[in-house]
C-alpha cells in the first residue's frame, strides 16, 4: 500500500480530519490528501500551512539536539481553527494530520501513530 492509500485511510478514519501529509524536513510534501469537504469547512491553504510548520518543526529538532533532550517524536499545534499533529517518521520525513478543533484528539493521535509506522516502512 502506497502513501496515497495510507493518507486517505488516515483522513477517512478520523471525523473532522482536514488533511494528512508526508512531508520532508525541507518543506516539500511527498504526498498530501485533503478531505473532500475541507474547502467548505476551512479557508486555510493547507499546503502553505504545512510548509510553515516544517520550519517550526526543524527548529525544535535542532533545539533538541543542542540541548541533548533526544529526538523530537511528535508535535501538536492547536489554534482556534485547526489542530495539527506531526509525527517523525525518519530523520528526514514526518507525517502530519490536521483536524478541526472539535475532532477527537485522542483518536487522531492514535490513528496517526498507527499510520506512521506503515508510512515509515514505505520510505
Amino acid at each position: 500500500m502506497g502513501f496515497r492509500e495510507q493518507l486517505e485511510g488516515l483522513v477517512n478514519s478520523v471525523d473532522g480530519a482536514v488533511a494528512a501529509s508526508v512531508m520532508g524536513m525541507d518543506g516539500i510534501a511527498i504526498d498530501t490528501v485533503e478531505a473532500s469537504a475541507s474547502d467548505d469547512l476551512l479557508e486555510i491553504d493547507i499546503q502553505t500551512l504545512l510548509v510553515e510548520y516544517t520550519a517550526i518543526l526543524s527548529q525544535l529538532v535542532q533545539a533538541g539536539e543542542v540541548l541533548e533532550t533526544g529526538g523530537l517524536k511528535q508535535l501538536a499545534v492547536e489554534t482556534e481553527r485547526l489542530l495539527t499533529l506531526s509525527r517523525r517518521l525518519t530523520d528526514e520525513y514526518y507525517a502530519v494530520l490536521a483536524v478541526l478543533p472539535d475532532a477527537n484528539y485522542g483518536k487522531a493521535r492514535y490513528k496517526l501513530r498507527i499510520a506512521s509506522s506503515m508510512l515509515a516502512a514505505e520510505l
